[in-house]
């Protein structure tokens, strides 16, 4: 018999659970990370053995919007097998394991509530009666929300719902350009979509007490990288422009065939990247819905930026750009989508799930994080930028197929 209380320990005890379990996993949570479900879809997907695992969360689209709770965590979990059901007004942080091992407390399923938040829960294993009743309770929840209507999140479901979250975080940020001087104040309204199960015991008659979990949202923005490290190294490298977007049926090779392979260029001198770094391949495009931002289709390690890295009139690669971008990089190795542009990762997405953690120097807004791209050819981002942008790079060349140079 084991009982003990956690307060630091969630996400290694979790982490031990998960990676000894054999048969089932069970979770209730309120948020869910992508971090933490990348993590469980990819324990789920590497098992020798087959691992039924369903998850009971909330599907609030203000959640989605605000980066609070990740849809592309969904996203990740529903493809991986993972069965998640809706309901609303949830608020229990449970997690079970082969129906034996149990946590239970304040945490939810994202990175935060398992390493940064100040949490408090209990683990216990091997007590039977305790078991019973916390699994009792999750079929019961399921078996609500099942009698109450189809709330199965699918992958359709999930499609649609990015979709309408990356437009929300476009038109908020354009609502959020700087008004004149004779304008009135931008008000955002919460978007109060939301979708699952209403079961009795969560219909609450005083309205205030269902809101959002403030403290979540609150550490959140208070993640690893809200120290915000000035020189991260890490940038994403915009090609093309709003005037002459390139066409997002094009693959990223397919593109380069009247440029040069291992080479991007720059209108002046990009002295911060340095040998080593990575540089994200942003094309200033259109998405899938055809949507104007730039899409991320790879990412290569480059040699850094030399004074000699000049593209001069004799030179073998010659275009009619050469004035407007008359310095470059090279690149060591890269990883690049096979398919179409329009596959990648749009500047939307990484809004709605990263918000302020984006850029190293916070945007306040939705507006300076959609739009300080424009009219530059770099800009860093955030060491967990670059962690949700590999693991998303990882999912999609397994989608549509990967180029190597």
């Amino acid at each position: 018999m084991t009982i003990s209380f956690l307060d630091e320990n969630f996400g290694t005890t979790f982490s031990s659970l998960m990676n000894s379990s054999n048969r089932e996993i069970k979770i209730v949570s309120p948020f869910i990370g992508f971090r933490t479900a990348s993590a469980l879809a990819d324990f789920i997907e590497k098992s020798e053995e087959i691992i039924e695992c369903i998850v009971i969360t909330r599907f609030d689209r203000e959640d989605f919007i605000n980066g609070v709770s990740s849809i592309a965590g969904l996203e990740r979990l529903v493809k991986a097998g993972v069965k998640i059901y809706a309901l609303q007004s949830l608020h229990t942080k449970l997690y079970i394991f082969n129906k034996e091992s149990i946590i239970m407390g304040s945490a939810n399923f994202t990175f935060n509530g398992f390493y940064k938040n100040h949490e408090f829960g209990i683990f216990m294993e091997n007590e039977k009666v305790f078991a019973e009743e916390c699994n009792a309770y999750f079929e019961g929840l399921l078996s609500d929300i099942n009698e109450s209507g189809d709330w199965e999140v699918t992958v359709s479901i999930v499609e649609n719902e990015k979709r309408i979250c990356d437009n929300s975080v476009a038109e908020r940020a354009f609502a959020q350009k700087k008004p004149g001087k004779n304008s009135f104040p931008v008000i955002i309204i919460p978007n109060s979509r939301r979708w699952g199960a209403t079961l009795p015991f969560t219909d609450i008659p005083n309205k205030d007490n269902d809101n959002n979990d403030f403290l979540e949202a609150i550490f959140h923005s208070q993640s690893e990288e809200t120290t915000h490290e000035r020189n991260t190294g890490i940038w994403l490298k915009f090609e093309g422009n709003s005037e002459n977007r390139i066409p997002n049926e094009l693959s990223f090779f397919e593109r380069r065939k009247k440029e040069h392979m291992k080479r991007t260029f720059f209108p002046t001198q990009p002295t911060g990247i340095k040998q080593g770094q990575t540089l994200f391949m942003t094309m200033v495009s259109r998405d899938l819905y055809g949507n104007d931002t730039p899409m991320i289709v790879g990412y290569v390690e480059t040699s850094g930026y030399k004074k000699s890295n000049i593209v001069h009139g004799s030179a073998p690669f010659a275009t009619k750009d050469h004035g407007r971008y008359p310095y470059y990089v090279e690149f060591v190795k890269g990883r690049f989508l096979s398919g179409p542009i329009k596959n990648g990762i749009s500047l939307r997405e990484l809004a709605r799930e990263l918000n302020i953690d984006l850029y190293p120097n916070p945007k306040s807004d939705f507006n300076e994080i959609i739009y300080t791209h424009r009219q530059k050819s770099h800009l860093q981002i955030t060491k967990r930028a670059h962690d949700y942008i590999i693991k998303r790079l990882e999912t999609l060349f397994i989608s549509h197929g990967v180029d190597e140079l």
